[in-house]
Parts: structure tokens; C-alpha cells; sequence
């Protein structure tokens, strides 16, 4: 060995003290007692209202977003251009991703001629029920017109039937004056038989007019039919002209899908066609989606727990890290209400203007929610213990910590709200009147131990 060995052996020494040696505390500068541990104080509960602040992680989405698809099946004809982007080339100028559209501006248009064909079609039929109902109403003037005629023939077939009698009552009255003739030796026989003739004559001429009368109103009841068919005739030229304008406003219906319009003011945030695609309007993805972006809607879900403190109207702090400047403020708008199955969560949404476009869905926030609870007994937190899944306070009963099993209510992380305690092996809870003396920090403490 070297030697100067013993030397280098005695500074290790000096340098690193012996393993297993009880080091004491060092004393303080000022000379007094060392620092043993935490300071136990003595605390009553007090009347205290809590205010909760509840954080939790949320996430920006659109207020709605829409995919929207063809109904009808067709060849996307066009694509429109934007009209920001009016200044490039012609192939950059389509509607696309990103593109801000108006509610009802049209997106694309789709090309399906045999729609436009059967469009022309209806519209010939409409023009040509239009003819048929004039025609209709002609024949319907001329029935009347018929009815008209034949009512005048009646009366002069009436007329016929009084002239007729007219001329029986002469000849019958001839008769009977040269039969009383031929009985008083004055005339003869052959006057007697041509005046019989001529009052045979006009008993046939009498019958022949009645027989007019009769058919001239039977021609009066068939004008009259006819009148009532062309007037049947005319409503049914009315009806079909309806049911061919109401096949012209189905097609113009039909026709209006083929345009795809924006449904409200927004972004283009998926575009899945492209010019000359075949849509079946079966795509499940849609041909465009379009989100609306003012406002947006803030989701954060709050845990089971903390549920029963959201309220419609509640005041919300938002943080965005990704945006500088001030914080943004909102209200809790909606909730679900019902919490989520699976993770015990209430839907929480709060609306945030965004006229500027600067919030966009995805974005990520931090969201605190602040509720102020009804006044209760409430301790420093610092003197609330956990003790397994229990919580526990330390009373201070003969200068001794006795711990007891507390139930809680709310705390903001500097009081905490106690409602009542149990001591060990008791059967019944213990509700806090304000009279108890209470050990803190609990963390400090144990069951018995002596506090000053």
C-alpha cells in the first residue's frame, strides 16, 4: 500500500459519516427547540356557504352540421364556384372544403334529363286540359241553346194543338147545324157527309198537334240532358286539368332536388363528389356536409358527483389554450339531464358567439363551472381526513383526538361542509350544531393522541 494511504483512508471518513448512524435534527439558529411536525390547532365549525368550482376538459363542436344528400339519382352536372374565391384559376374555383356558403346557396347541381323530359310532358297535358275545358264549355252553350230551342217548339206545338181545336169545334158545329137542316126538309144529305169529312179531318189534325206537344217535350227533356252532360263534361275537363297541374308541381318538386343546397349560413367541411358522379342518393356519406359555425356549442361532461350543481343559466369560464387573449365567459345553456350510462356523466352544452370564425369544432377547452352552495357547518379542509374509503374528523374530547367517521357535504378546497358524524362503535350518526371542538390537520393527528 502506498503511504500515504492512511491519510486518503481518514478523509473518506471525514467526507461520508457511517451508514446506520442516527443523524439528530438540527437545532434552529435562534437556539430553540427543533421542528417536529405540522402545528395542532383547535377549530369549531362555522355557518359557511360554499362556493364549488367544478373543472373539467370539454370539446368545441358545431352547433349542427349537416350531411346533405341527393334524393334523386343522377350525374352531378356541376359543381358552383365560390364566390371568395372568384380571383383564382378556374379548376380552384369550385365550392370545397372550407368554403363559407349562405343558407340556400347552391352547392352543386345534378343533370337527369328524362326528369325534364317528363316536366315537358305535364305541362303539354296541363295546355292541352286547358283546350278540352273550352271545348267543353262550347258544347255546354250549345246544349243550353238546344234546350232553349226545343222549349219553343213546345209552344208552338201547344199552339198547333189550340188551332186544331179550333177547327174541330167549327166543323162540329157545322155538323150539327145541317143535321137540323136535313130534320126540318131544308137541305141535303151529301152537305151533311162532306162537313162529317172535314170534322173528321180536323179531329186528326186535333191529335196530330197533341202528338207534336208531347214529342217537342220529349226533344225539351233531351236538351235538357244534354245541357246537364256538357255541364258534367265541363267539370270533368276541370278536374283534369287539377290533377295535370298537380302532376306539373310534382315534377317541379322532383326538379327542385337536383339542386344541393347549403341549409343554412356555414362552412363546407366534407365534399364527396365530384363533376360527372353517379349519386343514387344512397351514399351514406353524404354529398357535402356543412357545419354552422356562429355560434358554437361548448360539451363538457360532468361527473356524476358534481351533476346536481349544474344549473340552466350558470355562469361558465372557458379556457382555450390554443387562443391568446382574455378568457371567454358563458352560460350553461342545456343539459341532458339524464346522466350518460356508461360513464355516469351529464351533458353539459354552453353556446359561445363566433362571429370571426376564431373557434373552431375540435378545439379542445378547460371549463369552470361555479355554483354557490347553501350555507352549512363547514371546517378548514385541512381537518377532514381520509380513512380507507371513509372521512374522518378528530373531536377533541378531554385534551385527547378521538377520530369519528364524518359525512360530507361540499367543500371549495379551503372549507370543507360537514352534516353530521358517527363515533366509533355508535349505531346512530351525529348531527354538527357548531359546538364541537375539532383537531386539525387531521393529517397530523391520531386516534388518542394528546392535543395541547
Amino acid at each position: 500500500m502506498h503511504r500515504d494511504a492512511p491519510l486518503f483512508v481518514l478523509t473518506l471518513i471525514a467526507l461520508f459519516p457511517a451508514t446506520g448512524c442516527e443523524r439528530k435534527p438540527a437545532a434552529p439558529a435562534n437556539g430553540g427547540a427543533p421542528v417536529t411536525g405540522p402545528q395542532v390547532s383547535v377549530v369549531r365549525p362555522e355557518m359557511r356557504a360554499v362556493k364549488r368550482v367544478v373543472e373539467q376538459p370539454g370539446t368545441i363542436l358545431a352547433f349542427e352540421e349537416t350531411a346533405l344528400h341527393a334524393k334523386l339519382p343522377g350525374l352531378v352536372g356541376r359543381i358552383e364556384d365560390d364566390p371568395d374565391k372568384k380571383d383564382r384559376p378556374p379548376q380552384e374555383r369550385q365550392i370545397d372544403l372550407g368554403s363559407r356558403v349562405k343558407r340556400a346557396q347552391v352547392l352543386a347541381v345534378l343533370a337527369i334529363p328524362e326528369l325534364e323530359e317528363e316536366w315537358q310532358q305535364k305541362n303539354a297535358l296541363v295546355k292541352q286540359s286547358e283546350s278540352e275545358i273550352v271545348q267543353s264549355q262550347k258544347a255546354e252553350e250549345a246544349a243550353r241553346a238546344g234546350v232553349a230551342a226545343a222549349e219553343s217548339g213546345v209552344t208552338v206545338a201547344e199552339a198547333g194543338v189550340d188551332r186544331a181545336q179550333a177547327q174541330y169545334e167549327r166543323w162540329q158545329k157545322e155538323v150539327d147545324r145541317i143535321a137540323k137542316l136535313l130534320t126540318g126538309g131544308v137541305g141535303d144529305s151529301q152537305t151533311l157527309d162532306e162537313t162529317k169529312n172535314q170534322l173528321r179531318a180536323a179531329e186528326a189534325g186535333r191529335k196530330e198537334a197533341t202528338a207534336r206537344v208531347v214529342a217537342a217535350q220529349a226533344a225539351v227533356k233531351k236538351a235538357a240532358a244534354d245541357e246537364a252532360k256538357a255541364g258534367a263534361d265541363v267539370a270533368t275537363a276541370r278536374a283534369k286539368l287539377e290533377v295535370a297541374r298537380a302532376e306539373v308541381r310534382r315534377v317541379d318538386a322532383l326538379r327542385g332536388y337536383t339542386t344541393i343546397k347549403a341549409p343554412f349560413d356555414g362552412v363546407v367541411t366534407r365534399r364527396a363528389v365530384s363533376t360527372g358522379d353517379f349519386v343514387t342518393g344512397t351514399e351514406k356519406a353524404g354529398l357535402f356536409w356543412v357545419a354552422r359555425t356562429d355560434p358554437v356549442r361548448v360539451v363538457v361532461n360532468v361527473p356524476e358527483a358534481d351533476a346536481g350543481l349544474v344549473a340552466i343559466g350558470q355562469d361558465v369560464r372557458l379556457v382555450i389554450q390554443v387562443l391568446p387573449g382574455p378568457e371567454p365567459t358563458g352560460k350553461v345553456i342545456r343539459t341532458s339531464w339524464a346522466l350518460e350510462p356508461g360513464s355516469r356523466t351529464l351533458r353539459t352544452e354552453i353556446d359561445l358567439r363566433n362571429e370571426k370564425g376564431v373557434l373552431r369544432p375540435g378545439m379542445y377547452v378547460h371549463a369552470k363551472l361555479t355554483a354557490e352552495l347553501p350555507s352549512a357547518w363547514a371546517v378548514p379542509a385541512a381537518a377532514v381526513g381520509k380513512l380507507g374509503d371513509d372521512a374522518i374528523i378528530f373531536l377533541v374530547e378531554g385534551s385527547k383526538a378521538v377520530r369519528v367517521t364524518a359525512q360530507l357535504l361540499k367543500g371549495d378546497g379551503q372549507f370543507t361542509q360537514v352534516r353530521r358524524y358517527k363515533k366509533p362503535g355508535a349505531s346512530d350518526w351525529t348531527d354538527v350544531t357548531g359546538t364541537e371542538a375539532i383537531a386539525t390537520p387531521a393529517s397530523a393527528l391520531a386516534d388518542g393522541q394528546a392535543v395541547p
